[in-house]
């Protein structure tokens, strides 16, 4: 009996050794990657249900990919990563913004992976030359990016009936609606800028509408100064914009979120801001909620509005190969056909290739397919995002500028010195991106 018990027990042990041995088979077999986004369920970007969903899809058809999740608030993602990168702790996958000039930081130190191979092997075609352009270094592309994020006005329908107002189509009709707004004794605009990088999106439409893309590169990219006539029509409408009550009072004391949350209060008629926001206005308003595009503000400057990639998937240098192998095959799932039918109808984001008859076809809110079939119909007139755009030492002294700039504390013409300023110091320190 004791025979058998002790055979019995030597036969459970070896069991026991080659089920652990098999575990540890198919771990070694499982890529790990491990994975910072910004998708919560909440607030900015709160895709989360799209990404939870993705991931399960993903895994499965991978099978030897595992994703180690951490989800990271949109506005901390760009510190929190940045701290990380300089700690040599990056993870394998981040999805963090912006592009630009910050990517190109990181790919100048060495940190993130060149992805050129990858866009080779599984023919990422649906990322165009704007988005290439604004994810790569000296020739080489470090980054997939992947939502589209666009800058338009959201509008309170019921109040625009209420007060008998059409949507304006033209930069002098867009006036006569705040006037009337403001007339009625309305907030014409909810904005807010506590947080201050708001007034540079708000900035970077003005900009993109006084001086047109083309304009605009001669600037960022090549020799003509920002004390330029259009660049000061620019900072003369914001300023003027302030001054003349189109924001609800103490706008430099108000949170970004408080600002939306005075709109979808119904107490302001419109806020100018982006499709990162999409998921909240459409799921907080109690109102028929619209969208529009902010008319041309010069005569010379064609229609348009502000575009870039809401964030950008990017690759850890110091990762081994094979986790590199395997976050770029995860990044293909993610960006594939059915996967953007995902994130539109499950996160309410539209990712870059989506096309309108896509859109038309899939499951989601009308203001969703309203504004990107808006804001994609002028694809070779839209115009960049300051704050992605531009160094990060020029945006540390943007932030401020701009603040002062419509609280009233500077006029345009100061503040255009303090930027040319910070301009020419970034560039001789070699700090500017050119795509």
């Amino acid at each position: 009996m004791k025979l058998e018990l002790r055979r019995r027990g030597l036969a459970k042990a070896a069991t026991s050794v080659i089920m652990l041995a098999t575990a540890s088979t198919a771990l070694a077999q499982e890529n790990v990657v491990t994975q910072w986004d910004q998708f919560s369920n909440a607030g900015i970007t709160a895709a989360g249900p799209a990404m939870d969903e993705l991931i399960k899809i993903c895994e499965a058809s991978l099978k030897d990919v595992k994703i180690l999740r951490t989800v990271v608030p949109s506005i901390g993602i760009r510190e929190s990563y940045r701290l990380a990168v300089s700690a040599d702790k990056t993870p394998d996958l981040g999805y963090t913004w912006p592009a630009a000039s910050v990517l190109a930081g990181y790919a100048r130190t060495g940190k993130v992976a060149p992805l050129d191979d990858y866009y080779k092997k599984y023919g990422w075609e649906n990322v165009n030359a704007f988005y290439r352009g604004r994810n790569s270094y000296q020739g080489k592309l470090y980054a997939v990016p992947m939502e589209q994020d666009l800058m338009g006005v959201y509008y309170n329908k019921a109040m625009f009936t209420e007060l008998g107002l059409a949507v304006p189509t033209t930069y002098a009709e867009f006036k006569d609606v705040v006037e009337r707004i403001k007339a009625a004794g309305r907030v014409p605009i909810a904005f807010g800028n506590r947080d201050r990088w708001p007034a540079t999106n708000t900035m970077s439409l003005i900009l993109g509408l006084t001086a047109g893309r083309a304009d605009e590169e001669k600037v960022f990219f090549g020799d003509e100064p920002w004390s330029n006539p259009k660049f000061k029509l620019a900072a003369e409408t914001f300023q003027r914009w302030a001054n003349d009550g189109y924001f609800p009072r103490g706008f430099n004391g108000i949170g970004y979120d408080e600002a939306n949350a005075l709109f979808l209060g119904g107490r302001a008629a419109m806020t100018i801001t982006g499709t990162w926001v999409l998921q909240d206005m459409a799921r907080g308003a109690k109102f028929d909620l619209g969208v529009f595009m902010l008319p041309p503000i010069a005569d010379d400057v064609p229609a348009g509005t502000m575009w870039g990639e809401g964030s950008q998937w990017q690759i850890s240098a110091a990762a081994a190969q094979n986790v590199k192998d395997a976050a770029a095959s995860y990044i293909d799932c993610l960006t594939s056909k059915d996967s953007r039918k995902v994130w539109v109808e499950k996160g309410y984001l539209v990712p870059i290739g989506t096309t309108p008859d896509e859109l038309k076809n899939w499951e989601t809110l009308p203001v969703v397919k309203d504004f990107y079939a808006e804001g994609l119909k002028t694809p070779d007139a839209n115009f960049y995002d300051l704050h992605t755009t531009v160094p990060e030492s020029v945006t540390q002294v943007l932030y401020p500028e701009l603040q002062k700039l419509i609280g009233g504390e500077t006029t345009p013409d100061d503040f255009l010195a303090a930027m040319q300023a910070s301009w020419k110091a970034a560039i001789d320190k070699g700090e500017r991106w050119v795509p």
